[in-house]
């Protein structure tokens, strides 16, 4: 453990960074250049995502770069064609983050709390693209490794002896993108691969059903349509496999997901999805990391038994309103609701419970990061049997179930391509029960209990490249 004046030293350098960039000048928005203010103008409208985003902007720099290029050199001899370089068509981009990150604990469950901690950490991903034709384009990224499927981050310290740090692909996928039938505006593509998840969005902390660092593997459609100006509909759906059998059916999940937005008069925006999900075949994972199976990985993460019969199948809706009341200060309110259709009440270690089957959050956000800052203010609540315990986001609840808490956070752009974010989650648990620390249903370990009443503050400094 570190001691107790090195992290309160760590932290408050973090949040003097970050305290230094909210009231730094906001120049920033002035500075930038024409591409960097249309892709923002696109994002805001809904039209392309944050990925789409960042390509662009890397595609306008490499560009640049290139024509740079073509100038200082001569001109070929007549009838000379110029030799293509290695790398061109391709877009690459990165980010590194640097993360202080602490914890102070109370008491749950009947446990005494855990000892507070404090860590340095660190994260790189790095990828590119490339359009194989005008139809299909290639998608590869790396990433730090931790061997945690929902966290990408390295601990200072993590493996001794400063032994070295190994990475993986997160992403490894082919879209291909369909002809617009009739010229009408709509834009599909099929995806195929490991890729970024298609039915998480922008709008609050979408992190109740899906950590953000996992990505799926299979395929997956994501579909987009503008009938008319200012209104904007999506579908989207895909088929994952979440363990491949050779004797057995494979564990999978399907999910198909709908929704829209619209913009009013008066700067203000109005969106809403509703999405399904059905898990199937989760009795033949019998493979889990550390466990003799999908359940019992699940249920040690908080989960019931009652939450499957024998699979999983999910409800959610989500909205947003969003408005300019001052001219650069958008504010949004997001709320999100979940519910979990196969499970079930029951009698779980003697002890009789209810179906805990629903999830909910909600919150605000104010502010642009790009020109003075955002900061943002949320609630959650997930009950033990809401959504797959393996899957939810593993920093808002530390990966579990029957928690709900809070959020406050802040982001502000020092630079294009330097960001200051802080954030502090505070979580304790829903349900205790009786009979004591292990003994009951809600229980899950007394190492876990010693945990579940917890505050994490993480200080970021997000550099992209």
């Amino acid at each position: 453990m570190v001691p107790a004046g090195i992290w309160r030293g760590a932290v408050a350098l973090a949040l003097g960074v970050v305290v230094f960039s909210f009231f730094a000048s906001p120049a920033r928005a002035d500075e930038g250049a024409a591409v960097d203010q249309i892709v923002q103008i696109l994002r805001d409208k809904g039209l392309i995502d944050q990925q789409t985003g960042d390509e662009i902007i890397a595609k306008q720099a490499q560009s640049e770069a290139k024509q740079a290029a073509i100038a200082k050199t001569a001109t070929p001899p007549v009838g000379q064609a110029a030799v293509p370089g290695l790398f061109e068509g391709f877009i690459f981009s990165g980010d590194l983050r640097l993360r202080d990150e602490q914890f102070w604990y109370g008491s749950a469950l009947g446990q005494d709390g855990a000892n507070d901690n404090n860590r340095f950490r660190y994260r790189v991903r790095v990828g590119f693209t490339k359009d194989v034709s005008s139809w299909a384009t290639v998608g590869v990224r790396m990433v730090t490794d931790t061997t945690d499927y929902r966290s990408t981050n390295v601990s200072a310290g993590e493996t001794s002896n400063f032994s070295y740090d190994s990475i993986f692909f997160d992403r490894a996928y082919v879209q291909f993108k369909l002809p617009d039938p009739g010229d009408i505006g709509l834009q599909t593509s099929i995806w195929a691969g490991k890729m970024q998840n298609p039915f998480i969005w922008k709008w609050g902390l979408d992190r109740i059903l899906w950590d953000e660092d996992i990505t799926p593997e299979g395929g997956a459609i994501t579909m987009a349509y503008v009938p008319v100006e200012n209104v904007k509909l999506f579908l989207n759906t895909g088929y994952f496999i979440e363990l491949q059998n050779a004797a057995h059916t494979d564990p999978r999940v399907w999910g198909i997901q709908t929704g829209g937005s619209v913009k009013l008069p008066g700067a203000v925006e109005v969106g809403a999805r509703v999405s399904y999900y059905n898990w199937l075949a989760l009795a033949n994972d019998a493979n889990s990391t550390g466990h003799t199976g999908f359940f019992a990985a699940s249920e040690a993460l908080g989960n019931l038994p009652t939450a499957f019969d024998p699979d999983m199948r999910l409800i959610e809706s989500s909205g947003y309103v969003s408005f300019q009341a001052i001219s650069g200060w958008p504010i949004t309110f997001w709320g999100t609701w979940v519910q979990n259709l196969a499970a079930n009440a029951g009698v779980v270690s003697g002890v009789r419970v209810g179906a805990n089957d629903q999830a909910y959050g909600f919150g605000t956000e104010v502010g642009d990061a790009k020109n003075w800052f955002k900061v943002g203010a949320a609630w959650t609540h997930v009950e033990a049997n809401a959504v797959p315990a393996l899957y939810t986001d593993s920093d808002m609840f530390d990966g579990f179930t029957n928690r709900e808490g809070w959020a406050l956070y802040g982001a502000r752009e020092i630079t294009p391509s330097i960001e200051a974010r802080i954030t502090l989650w505070d979580k304790e648990p829903l349900k205790t029960t009786d009979s004591g620390a292990g003994g009951g249903p809600f229980n899950i370990s007394p190492a876990v209990d010693r945990q579940a009443d917890r505050r994490r503050l993480q200080a970021d400094l997000n550099f992209k490249f």
